[in-house]
């Protein structure tokens, strides 16, 4: 039987994750969990709240600690699969997801994620393979509609892709990832002026979407409007409300580099490499060296303009779909 009060902190510890309050979250999943220990439920919503906080590999402990106790869940599985293909471990995400899926067939979101995970590792047309068995369990599923629009995206094949996108559109106008997805896939054919106007409808619907700020700040820097590109990474900074976000964090700290800010780019580095894990946590370091690099050529009077992509640490991603 569940006690009121372990009740009561479960669910407001619910109420927090739902807020985007994780770290407050996990102080209430805790409470739970001291009155009921065995509560495979709120080790798994204490796992996500990590995994919101790029802490990877706390959040894969709770889901392996959810899973001896019920180790049939498919949404634990889940969502050890999302969080170990946000570390990069690609191969044991889709084990996670294929032993979902050998408990639930129909599991959609175990096909999508096995369809993401392969994406990551460039296997393209095995990800359209699961894709199509999730389109004959629902051929209208929207999130494996934009997986099928991403993975044509990933193949150069940007008009099928925005035909993907907009069947999404057709079912709900204003589905903000695939209108995200349409300015993505614009940006890749190199027509900002379209991007633009995507993420921009994407801002009409919602105002605080931070992601449609990151992608505008994106696009402003591949136009070379450096200071535009900030004031973008800056609103989307206000509306975190103190939360770490990757893409914001690497597109700021890329722009800054280009504004000859160095000593605010390499804070903002050093903020990623203490938060993240893996791949990104050393493109983190080795990117703090460059500006480094730079700062001390700035000193001298050797620093040449900083305009070309020979003269930046890496760019930061394309916003995905």
């Amino acid at each position: 039987m569940v006690k009121s009060n372990e009740n009561s902190a479960y669910k407001r510890g619910q109420e927090l994750l739902d807020q985007g309050n994780y770290k407050d979250a996990v102080v209430q999943f805790d409470a739970a969990l001291q009155e009921q220990p065995d509560s495979w439920k709120a080790l798994n919503s204490k796992g996500f709240a990590y995994q919101k906080m790029s802490r990877y590999t706390e959040a894969v402990e709770c889901f392996d600690k959810a899973l001896l106790l019920n180790p049939q869940s498919v949404e634990v599985l889940n969502n050890k699969g999302v969080t170990l293909s946000m570390r990069g471990l690609y191969k044991d995400a889709i084990a996670c997801f294929d032993e979902a899926v050998a408990i639930d067939k129909t599991s959609l979101e175990a096909l999508n994620g096995k369809a993401i995970a392969l994406q990551h590792m460039f296997s393209f047309k095995e990800a359209l393979d699961v894709l199509e068995q999730a389109m004959a369990i629902d051929s209208k599923h929207p999130q494996s509609l934009l997986s099928i629009a991403v993975t044509l995206q990933k193949l150069k094949q940007y008009e099928r892709a925005i035909s993907f996108f907009k069947k999404v559109l057709a079912n709900d106008k204003n589905n903000i990832k695939a209108w995200n997805g349409v300015g993505v896939t614009y940006q890749l054919m190199g027509d900002n002026n379209s991007a633009l106007k995507c993420f921009t409808k994407i801002l009409n619907i919602d105002s605080h979407e931070i992601q449609a700020w990151i992608s505008i700040g994106f696009v402003y820097q591949k136009m070379l409007k450096f200071n535009d590109a900030l004031k973008c990474y800056k609103k989307a900074q206000s509306l975190i409300n103190g939360n770490y976000h990757h893409k914001l964090y690497d597109g700021l700290a890329s722009c800054l580099t280009k504004l000859s800010e160095f000593d605010q780019a390499i804070e903002v580095y050093k903020q990623i490499f203490q938060r993240e894990e893996g791949k990104k946590k050393w493109d983190a370091q080795r990117s703090i060296k460059f500006v480094n690099k730079l700062k001390r050529k700035q000193a001298v009077g050797a620093l040449p303009p900083i305009t070309g992509a020979d003269a930046t640490p890496p760019a930061p991603a394309a916003p995905n779909s």
